[in-house]
């Protein structure tokens, strides 16, 4: 593999000096490296400067340099060209990015030699159909989730699974999640943990007002649809992965199903999902 894309994240890489070594590492090693003008003019010669959308179509992979949230929001456009992401973790907890900083040197050549496996990732769309009949569409890789936003008061939240009635949950909101969005706001809010290899969609409810509202658990086959009613007249909020928002009344329909596109994440480590829960969670509470 030799064209790959770079995408920094400015706020933990703020000098750049994980991106200038990762480069660096690259061009050494032949590879064609892309970067966004804005980024690449402070790295010196070697990289090709282009626009952000041409850092997808000319690359053959992803180096997210970051964290979690990083990977998600390169994910938005690398699923739409099939890309495959690696991930460099500069946070503190990363599930999605495999590489830790002290492991880039060891692992990279990994990337150029073909030498990784690609992990899958199953990802939802949300279609949100306006009173006008407008439509908007959206992929999420971890969760979406519908929430009472700036309104003190409790919403509910209607649940259909393929049309057909599920419950009613009084709540802060409720979350959808993938498999690889059960360890985010889903595990937060009481959600399961769900192995990334399942297939399924997570329904929890947001600090419900009630007794017995759990999470539930449905098939990546089925179409989820939501009604809300928040009666003090104040908007929600649809939040796709942490990094979109939209305003939602009653008069919108929301459906969420599986996507039609996968997030590819590149493997390095040799570190599987449960040994990864058991670092970045368990381990963390000692």
């Amino acid at each position: 593999m030799k064209r790959i894309g770079i995408v920094p994240n400015l706020l933990k890489d703020k000098d750049l000096e994980t991106t200038k070594c990762v480069i660096e590492w690259l061009l050494e090693h032949e590879a064609e490296v892309y970067i966004a003008h804005h980024i690449g003019c402070l790295l010196g010669k070697g990289v090709h400067l282009v626009e952000d959308e041409q850092i997808y179509e000319k690359s053959e992979a992803i180096i997210a340099i970051g964290g979690d949230g990083t990977i998600l929001s390169v994910t938005q456009k690398a699923c739409l060209y099939d890309l495959p992401i690696m991930g460099i973790n500069l946070g503190r907890l990363g599930f999605l990015a495999d590489v830790e900083i002290s492991e880039v040197q060891e692992l990279l050549p990994k990337l150029i030699q073909d030498t990784y496996s690609i992990d899958e990732r199953m990802m939802l769309t949300v279609k949100v159909t306006l009173p006008s009949g407008e439509t908007h569409k959206f992929q999420a890789l971890n969760d979406i989730y519908v929430a009472r936003g700036s309104s003190s008061r409790i919403s509910e939240f209607e649940i259909q699974v393929n049309e057909q009635f599920l419950d009613i949950y009084p709540a802060d909101g409720i979350i959808f999640a993938t498999p690889t969005g059960s360890t985010a706001y889903n595990l937060s809010a009481g959600g399961p943990i769900v192995a990334p290899n399942a297939r399924q969609i997570m329904i929890t409810p947001i600090c419900p007002h009630s007794i017995y509202s759990r999470a539930v658990i449905v098939s990546d086959t089925d179409r989820i649809q939501i009604k809300t009613n928040n009666y003090d007249g104040t908007t929600l909020e649809l939040v796709v992965d942490g990094q979109m928002k939209m305003n939602i009344t009653p008069m919108h329909c929301i459906e969420i199903q599986k996507a039609p596109y996968t997030t590819k994440l590149i493997k390095l480590s040799e570190l599987h999902f449960f040994e990864i829960l058991r670092k970045k969670i368990v381990e963390r509470r000692k």
